[in-house]
Parts: structure tokens; sequence; C-alpha cells
């Protein structure tokens, strides 16, 4: 560790601010460990959790402290304007820490790439909790192992407020659960905690069947500002409160245009999206006069805005320059007549805006508390709150939670008319458990448990298109979405090539209700056409059966489909032929680019299109960043040393002739003596004859490559316990007696790479097999034909048949040991991808896996998949001298 300077004085050069007591007692503690924030709006909760990890982890360089900060919000409106305050701190901090937003769409420099380097993620729980699921949203399949392992493993999870997150709290809860249950079983690598907070979190909340052990403890030891220091500044704000009985959209713009004052800042908050557009267009039409042509704004009427969950993110990146932010929002940079803005819940968390006048929907308590904090935010202000009467209906919420907020939102203006902070805390000191029950209601409708998660590990396409849905995992009922973005195609194609699409960029995808989507394409309503990219054909296609499309789906729709506008946002009536984002030039990642698009299909090898490498040079190069990452994470010596081994053969299965006749002769023959090796590992973009495999579609090197590692074992030492040490009695007690190499196929036991194999144990041997197969996400838990393999009819899996034949190579040898060792050809077997045991290879693929994901658990063996695959992706863009 480094050593630094005192935590409250670091925290004052880089938050510009004392910080508060809270603050600097939680920066001080030296323990990562659980934790639960129960801090006012405006106290600074940000600040008070990214900076102890910045300063533990990043500037004294603790390793007890894990390697990545993964924020986790309910809104995106939290996520964009967090990772702005998050980039002022680490700029004068003067750390070398990345900042990362998960919004779907490719980033031009990808996170996973550099897992021992100190990272921030941010995103919704629809992006975090789906890859802590292993169902990465907005992601090709391919690539959902690798951020499953890294917010699994050396991640610490911070989820800010909680009472907005519904069932996607007690799914944080479980996972929670699960990894301390690997901890103690020692089934984890590195340490990986959550600390949950709201300014109205319940403990109770995090109850769940697996975690509610963990829960009394950490209650008692919860961060809270003692009641001793609850004085002066934001604790004396004034917040008048009244309620009212208007209701209807016309009658609730009436009374904002009334109570609304010239140069202040005016905030309507709703329950949903179509009464925040309804009410906007009714404050539309009362601030303007006449009609069509001739309509002209009224004097003096104030600035309208609309913001709600349903723009795209290039629309929803403007608001906080233009009128969402502090800075926005003081009295000298509004407009003369003022701003009124319509909202939802978006702004109920993470929106740092200050109203003199706030009117909001009646909602539950935490709801309203939060919207409260909207209002007069800034010490030295007052405001005013209007709360309305109910709605017809109680959606999105449940009737009982808005009648107990109805009474303690009566009870607060019986009291003293007041709801500032100190008046919220002594109203409900002074409930009794019961009305707390009432005020704070948690009753998630799933529960993730330990089978679900390990049968999510488990990434193979179904073939039926019924891949699992996590998503009553994240959120409940109609609250699931998709995300769409907009391009010029024609709506009558059947397929659009990827090529013709190009990078999705996260400004241009806007979040749509999956019952909306249905909808707007059911052919009964006059439907528009879809389109979703289609891992096993590698192209987008036209979806058919629309009620399959699972929640969490990125979706293209043709621009001349229409369904969105930029003032009022998603909008299914619209017509209008929407105009595509143009997506800003910006500096990418080779490697990052690569790895997103080999992800999005099953036939693709972006990653093998690199400069002119051997198998041999590469395994190497791949073993030295992989070492390199294991010594700076200070992983155990035997872990570097079988992720070493792993990455010198997981790409002995190139040598396969499917895979060297795929790179152009005449290409080779320009390239001189490397080019015209039969082991290559990498050619350039211009080398390759084409596209895929024709001869063998759909064919997987890696595959290829870990039949070959047992191979090579089998005829240098097949009694090992890998092998057919394992189960020689079963086979014997089968009737099926075992199968060795014949004297012609044995090979010297002392072969260097063969010995090395011969010197793990079956656990460990597994576990590189493993990693060699799974070191592009395409083939890992089930060895099973795919649709290309069927359509190609040539009866092999993943375009490798059994009997076919890997000619000697050269791979590299250990570390530390003397140059390269020579492999000899080889016989590959598709026993393995059998059921049971055989004669040859012993267990089977299938036995292999669940005995590692017995041994070592999802989240580790999916860390160490991700180890391999990032320094697999460096080691790609290396070029060799």
């Amino acid at each position: 560790m480094i050593s630094a300077p005192p935590y409250a004085t670091w925290f004052h050069t880089v938050a510009r601010v004392a910080p508060y007591e809270w603050q600097r007692a939680v920066g001080e503690s030296s323990a990562c460990g659980y934790r639960l924030l129960r801090i006012p709006t405006g106290f600074g909760k940000t600040a008070g959790v990214v900076l102890p990890w910045l300063y533990h982890r990043a500037l004294r360089e603790d390793l007890a402290w894990p390697t990545r900060l993964v924020f986790c919000f309910p809104m995106r409106t939290l996520v964009e304007q967090t990772e702005t305050a998050i980039a002022e701190w680490i700029e004068r901090s003067r750390l070398s820490v990345s900042v990362h937003v998960l919004m779907g769409g490719v980033e031009a420099q990808r996170w996973e790439l550099s897992p021992e380097q100190p990272a921030i993620l941010l995103g919704t729980q629809d992006m975090l909790l789906s890859r802590a699921m292993n169902r990465g949203y907005g992601m090709g399949r391919a690539r959902w192992p690798m951020p499953f392992g890294l917010v699994s493993q050396d991640a610490l999870w911070v989820l800010d407020e909680v009472q907005l997150m519904d069932v996607g709290l007690a799914t944080s809860a479980q996972l929670a659960a699960f990894r301390d249950h690997d901890a103690a079983a020692r089934r984890t690598l590195r340490p990986t905690y959550a600390w949950w907070m709201s300014a109205t979190l319940q403990p109770r909340w995090l109850t769940t069947v697996d975690f509610g052990a963990q829960v009394p403890p950490l209650a008692e030891q919860a961060v809270r500002i003692p009641e001793a220091e609850r004085t002066g500044g934001l604790w004396e704000v004034r917040k008048t409160i009244t309620l009212s009985d208007a209701v209807a959209e016309l009658d609730v713009a009436k009374l904002a245009l009334e109570r609304h004052r010239p140069g202040t800042l005016t905030l309507l908050v709703v329950n949903q999206v179509q009464r925040a557009v309804d009410l906007f267009q009714a404050l539309e039409e009362r601030c303007h006069e006449r009609k069509g042509k001739t309509r002209v704004r009224r004097p003096g009427a104030p600035e309208l805005r609309l913001v709600h969950s349903r723009f795209r993110g290039v629309e929803r990146s403007q608001w906080r320059r233009d009128f969402l932010s502090r800075a926005a929002s003081r009295p000298e940079a509004l407009p003369s007549e003022g701003r009124i803005v319509v909202a939802t819940q978006v702004v109920e968390a993470g929106v740092d805006i200050s109203a003199r006048l706030l009117i909001t929907d009646l909602a539950p308590w935490s709801s309203l508390v939060q919207r409260f904090g909207r209002c007069a935010r800034y010490e030295g202000e007052s405001g005013d709150i209007v709360v309305l009467g109910k709605t017809k209906t109680a959606a999105p919420y449940v009737e009982a939670e808005l009648d107990a907020a109805a009474d303690a939102a009566a009870a607060l203006v019986r009291r003293a008319g007041d709801a500032s902070p100190r008046a919220i805390d002594a109203f409900e000191d002074a409930c009794d458990a019961d009305q707390l029950g009432r005020l704070y209601v948690y009753a998630p409708a799933h529960l993730l448990r330990r089978r679900d998660l390990d049968e999510l590990f488990d990434t193979t396409p179904d073939l039926t298109g019924s891949d699992l849905d996590v998503g009553r995992y994240i959120r409940s009922g109609e609250d699931r979405d998709v995300r769409v973005f907009w391009r010029p195609v024609d709506p009558a194609s059947r397929t659009v090539s990827r090529e013709h699409i190009g990078r999705v960029h996260r400004a241009e995808l806007c979040p749509v209700p999956l019952r909306d989507l249905r909808d707007f394409a059911r052919a009964d309503r006059g439907g528009r056409p879809v389109f979703v990219l289609d891992y096993v054909l590698g192209a987008y296609r036209r979806v058919e059966e629309i009620e399959r499309i699972p929640p969490g789906s990125t979706l293209l729709l043709p621009s001349s489909a229409g369904g969105y506008t930029d003032e009022l946002g998603w909008n299914p009536k619209a017509s209008a032929e929407v105009v595509p984002f143009a997506a800003p030039a910006e500096p990418a990642d080779s490697a990052a680019l690569r790895l997103d698009l080999s992800a999005e299909a099953a036939e693709d090898d972006s990653l093998s299109r690199a400069a002119w490498k051997s198998i041999a040079t590469h395994g190497r190069e791949t073993a030295e960043t992989l070492r390199d990452v294991a010594n700076a994470l200070r992983l155990p010596e035997r872990i570097t040393a079988l992720l070493d081994l792993a990455a010198r053969w997981h790409d002995a299965g190139k040598a396969h002739a499917t895979f060297q006749d795929a790179i152009a002769q005449d290409a080779r023959a320009r390239a001189g003596e490397l080019g015209l090796r039969r082991d290559l590992a990498k050619a350039p973009d211009a080398a390759w004859s084409g596209k895929g495999y024709p001869s063998r579609p759909g064919f997987r090197h890696e595959l290829a490559s870990t039949l070959a590692l047992l191979a090579l074992l089998r005829r240098a030492n097949p009694g090992h316990p890998a092998l057919l040490g394992g189960c020689a009695e079963l086979l014997a007690a089968l009737g099926e007696p075992p199968s060795s190499a014949s004297a012609d196929d044995a090979i010297d036991s002392d072969h260097p790479l063969a010995r090395e194999l011969a010197e793990l144990s079956a656990e460990e041997l597994d576990l590189v097999a493993f990693l060699v197969c799974a070191h592009h996400g395409k083939v890992r838990t089930a060895w099973t034909s795919t649709p290309l393999d069927q359509r190609a009819g040539h009866g092999g899996i993943h375009g490798v048949r059994d009997g076919d034949v890997i000619d000697s190579l050269t791979l590299a040898a250990r570390s530390g040991g003397s140059g390269d060792a020579s492999v000899p050809s080889l016989t590959l077997s598709l026993e393995p991808a059998a059921l049971g045991v055989g004669p040859r290879f012993g267990a089977s693929w299938t036995e292999r896996v669940a005995g590692l994901l017995e041994a070592w658990g999802p989240f580790a063996l999916a860390y160490l998949e991700a180890l391999l695959r990032a320094a697999d992706a460096r080691a790609s863009m290396e070029t060799t001298a």
C-alpha cells in the first residue's frame, strides 16, 4: 500500500468542500465490507461512497478493497448526472481511474479488457443486474460471461436510491448472499461487497431468505446522521406542504400556472409517462394563443420542459446542460418568466435542481420523500409543496401504498405544515413499527434462488429462441423495457446486414416498454416492422413472433416506421419519419470493437484479424499478459500457472485445416516465410478469403483446441485421473473396457507439454480445458450441433467433425522454460460430447463442467474466464517484432 494524506484533507481537495462527519467516518475506515447508509437528500451520498473507494483502492492501492466500483441506479437520469460529478473528482485527484457508463450500444473503450485496473461502472439496475446474472442487456451473447465474472468478483456494488428498485433490490441481496456462500466455501478469488443507500432505507427490505441473517448486524452499524447533528444548514430549510383535490391534467395545469412565479422554477412530478405528456400538452395549450400557423406564445408564459424515461440518450444528454442541473436552475440562469418542468419519477433522485414550487401526484411515501428533496434543496432557501389527490388508477403503485402516503402527508400538514428533512425525520421517529410498515411496504414479486443463478451459467443459445428471461428479477410487471433505435432501412426487408447498420451508439437508444413495442409491431394493429440481431445468422432479421422478444433486447426500427419525436419522446402514434442520430467520431480501442463484433455472431472471428502471428507467439504473449494481470491482483501462484497454461493452449485448434484454409494463399505468399506457416493464429483483414468458413460453417477453433488438449494427454497418459483413471472401475462394471492409445499413437510421457498436462489434478485439467474452450464465450458448457452444423449436414459440432486431424504445430513452453514445444499431429474425438462415461476419454464434457461449478462456483469460474479473454484480446492487438 502507498501512504496517503489524511482522508479529510484529501476529500476537501477533491470535492472542494469539507466532508460531513458521516462522510469522514466512512472514508477513514480501512475496512470495506457491507454497509447500509440512510442519509437524507442533499447530504452528499454520492461523494460519501465514491471517494472512500477512490482513496483506498486507487490512491492507497489497498487490495483489500475491490478493483471495480459498480454504481447501480434505478433510473437513467441518475447515471448521466453522476458520471459528470465523478469525472470531476477523478480529474482533481489525478488518479488513473476509468469511468464507464453501461447504457447499451457499443462503447469506444471496453472496461473488461483491463480487469486489473481500478474502474468505475455506472449503470441502471437493468444493465448491471442483468450482467450479474450472466444475461447482459444490450450486448452480444458471447460477451455475457465476461462482465458476469468481473462484477461478481473484485467489485464493490453501490446501490443507490434502493426504494425505487422494486424486485431488483431483493435480487441484489440474494446475489450478495450467493457470493458470501461461495467465499465461505473458499470459492472466491477477490473480495466483493455491496453498499445499499437511500434517504428512506429500511433494513428489513434486505431480509431475503438467503441474506436475512446478515441484516441485523448491518442495521445496527448502519450509517446515519445522529439526531444531535441534525441542526443548521439544510435541516433548517422551510418547505410548506398543502394538499389539493386537483387531479385532471387541465386542472393541474391551471393550478401550476396560478401558483408559478416569474423568475422561479416550478416542478410537476406525475406517476405515468402518458400523464406527463398530457399535462405538458395541456400547459402548452394554455401558454399559447390562436391555432395552427398563427399560434403564438402568450406574453409572460413560462418556459416549458418535459422529462421522462422514454427519450433517446441524445436528447437526455442535453437536459443537464439546458435545464436539469443546479447551475441551470439558479435564479440568474432562469428565463425572466421562469420555467415549469413536467416530469415523471426520473427526477425523484440524483437530479440536482431546486424548485420553489413542487406539485406532485400522490405516490408511495418513500417516493414522496424523494420528491420533496427537489424543492428548496439548498441552504437558505424556502419552497412550497402541493400534493395532489388520487388519480383514477394507482399504477404503477398499489392502492394501499397511496392510502398510507396520503395519511402521512395529511399528518405533516396537521403537525406544522412543514416537509423539511427535520420535520420528516421527526414524523417518522414518532411512528411505531406498524405505521412504518404501512409507509414502507416491500413485497418483491419474484426471488432469485441459487438454482436459478447456477442455471444461468449456461449461455448456449436456445434453438427455439426461448432464452431464460431474467427480467422478472430486475423489474416487476410492466416496468420491463427494450431499447430501440432507428435507421433508414427498407421496411420490407427480411434481413439487414450488420455492416449496413454499423455501430449502435448508446445515445441513439430509446427505452420502450415491452408492452408498447409489442402493440407497435402487432399486425392486427397495422404493425410496423421490427428487427433483432440474430446471433446464429450474424445479421438483423425481421421479428415474426413479437411476443417472444424478451426484456432488455436491442431492436432496430426503420426510420419510416415513426414512433418518436424530439419534443415528446417515444410516441407510438407519431407517424413522421424519425431522424437517426448521427454518432460522433470518437477514438476507439480496436480490441474493444473487435470484441464487440465477435460477440454478436456465432461465426464471427474478428479477433483473428490482426497482424501476422503464429499460434505459439500469440499464446506466449497472451500468457505474459495474463501473468501481469494475475500478479497485479496477487492471485495465488497455482491459479496463475493454470491461467498461463490455458493461455498457451487456447488457440491450438487454429492449426485445423478449416481455419488455415480461410487465409488466402496469395496473401500468405506476399507475407513471406511467416505467412506460409500452417500454424497461424492471426492474419490481417485483407488476408482472409472472405467471411466465415464455407467448408465448415460455424467452425469454432476453441472446441478444436480443447479436443486437441485432451487428445495429447490421452496419447501420453490415458490413465490420468482426468481421463480413464477416474472411471476405469465404472467402465468395467458397465462391461465397456477402457480403450488405451495404441502403441503407434502413444507419445513419450516426458514430452514437455504432455508432462505439464499430466502434472495436473483431474480438477485442474478440467479447469484448463474449460478456459481454453470458453475463451470466446461461444462454446462453453454444452457441446451440441448448431443450426449451421445441421444445415451443412456434416454431423459435427461447431464445425468440428469426429476424426478431424490437426497437423503438427508449435506451442509456447511454460513460463521459465526454454523456447517452444512441438506438438505431433492429433486426431480429434467428439466422444466427450456424449452423455455418460466414454471408453477413451472418461467423463463427458457436461460432467466435467458440472464438477467445475461444484468446485469453483459460477462467480470464480466466470472470473477466470474473463481474465483469459481480456488477455487474449489485448495480446491480439499487439504487433510482434
